[in-house]
């Protein structure tokens, strides 16, 4: 009924309306694929989040005009909220090794992502003859990077997870949550902080951040963020999006 009323089915879904079950929402997303005759943009699942990614490179291709040889690195960020979806950093690194960056994931040891990604992003920078990593140590994350994003992201431990037949095989546990994001709390982007990238550097942020948790004020309001550049150009993302799935190619 939905393909009947209108030219693509735009859909966000995350968190509580998938009971938190790692992997609930993009599959729904997939089963709207299968049934519908209009095209399925997803706005943000739990894996994913595409719209942002094309848009975090737009941002970068404008700053530098290429993708070679430019250093990311996309970092976990404290927050107070321990309950935040994997969606952004998973697709920031699949997007930014399909393009052929250098690309590091920076997290504290309990924040590993999605190891089917992890495994694409390999794949990736090996096609691409260009490199991804992870460290686990922030300021080597920072170090001499042309692009930094540290966002918010929650444990495994916060997560419920199932098999393909729905059973619960996995359930979150909040305790151990809590406790590896307060040892974490050192993962705050300040000016000491973006003294390590960089001199030409840039901080990114897919907003809304959480300010005094994730970043402080003077960087994410100073001189080397990009983030309201990378938010104009959600709308620019989205737009080509739409004119490629509804009728809009040359």
């Amino acid at each position: 009924m939905l393909s009947r009323v209108g030219d693509a089915i735009a859909i966000r879904m995350y968190g509580p309306p998938a009971n938190w079950i790692y992997g609930f929402a993009n599959s729904t997303m997939k089963e709207f694929a299968d049934s519908a005759t209009c095209p399925i943009i997803n706005m943000e699942c739990d894996k994913y989040h595409p719209t942002q990614s094309l848009a975090d490179m737009i941002t970068i291709k404008e700053k530098f005009g290429t993708f070679k040889g430019v250093k990311m690195t996309m970092s976990f960020a404290y927050s107070g909220s321990i309950e935040k979806p994997r969606a952004v950093p998973q697709s920031v690194i699949l997007a930014a090794t399909k393009m052929g960056m250098e690309v590091t994931l920076a997290h504290p040891k309990g924040y590993d992502l999605d190891p089917e990604i992890i495994e694409a992003c390999k794949k990736n920078a090996a096609t691409n003859k260009s490199s991804f990593k992870i460290t686990n140590n922030f300021d080597q994350g920072f170090k001499g990077a042309h692009v930094v994003y540290p966002k918010a992201w929650g444990s495994g431990y916060c997560f419920n997870y199932t098999d393909e037949t729905g059973k619960t095989v996995k359930k979150a546990d909040h305790v151990k949550a809590e406790a590896v994001n307060t040892a974490a709390v050192g993962w705050k982007t300040t000016k000491k902080q973006m003294a390590l990238v960089d001199k030409n550097g840039y901080y990114m942020h897919c907003l809304p951040a959480d300010r005094g948790q994730e970043v402080d004020d003077d960087v994410i309001d100073g001189p080397q963020s990009i983030v309201i550049d990378e938010a104009e150009n959600r709308l620019h993302a989205h737009k080509a999006i739409m004119a490629m799935t509804m009728g809009g190619r040359l």
